[in-house]
């Protein structure tokens, strides 16, 4: 992959989807849609390891686990060639997608934010962002201090701003400590 910085994680193969190649893809973003746009991927372990491939099809399709994206690569054409993407990361390049809207922002974009309270007391920067199930994670690196994980949810995170490199949060009794 030529542009492994730009690269961003669009979702994983969790296996084949029917006999002609296509993969089902568990979506890592947060609008799904985003694929349709796609004509190219990187697949692989990493972004430094993926393989481009042009995109054929991409469609949403609803489970009962909710969506998954169902992807056809250019020269995936069997049930075992698709088999063989599966557990991969499936990478496209920022700037073939749609832009964001206003507000939005891509989760790396936050790191190295500073982060202060809707009062004005500075609290720390942004060090990592934790990808969890109920919820991401910033970890907040305090200067003299441990970390501090602060749950990105609208009830916490009142602001961010990439673009002034601010993050303003409500912090509740004990969220600090």
């Amino acid at each position: 992959m030529t542009h492994n910085t730009d690269a961003l994680l669009m979702g994983r193969v969790q296996k084949p989807h029917g006999l002609r190649g296509e993969c089902k893809v568990i979506p890592e973003t947060d609008d799904p849609g985003r694929f349709a746009d796609l004509e190219e991927v990187f697949v692989g372990r990493t972004a430094l390891e993926a393989t481009s491939y042009n995109v054929v099809s991409a469609r949403e399709h609803s489970t009962r686990r909710g969506t998954v994206i169902l992807v056809r690569l250019e020269g995936v054409e069997t049930v075992e060639a698709a088999s063989t993407l599966t557990g991969s990361s499936v990478f496209a390049l920022a700037g073939d997608l749609p832009p964001l809207a206003d507000g939005e922002f891509f989760l790396h974009d936050t790191v190295g934010l500073s982060v202060s309270t809707d009062d004005g007391t500075n609290i720390g920067t942004v060090r990592d962002v934790l990808e969890l199930p109920g919820s991401n994670v910033y970890v907040v690196k305090r200067p003299g201090r441990q970390d501090a994980l602060i749950p990105a949810v609208p009830a916490f995170i009142k602001h961010v701003d990439v673009a002034a490199s601010q993050m303003v949060l409500s912090p509740i009794d004990g969220l600090l400590d």
